[in-house]
């Protein structure tokens, strides 16, 4: 399986908290994309 490679914030952003992925806090709280802030 190949590593992913991209934007780990966003994916943090849509799934919620993964443990192992970032120490990160995003500055966003609603998810990522065009609809994001109407998804929350």
């Amino acid at each position: 399986m190949s590593r992913y490679r991209g934007a780990r914030l966003r994916v943090t952003r849509r799934l919620g908290d993964l443990p192992g992925l970032t120490r990160k806090a995003a500055k966003r709280s609603y998810p990522p994309g065009q609809h994001g802030q109407a998804r929350r």
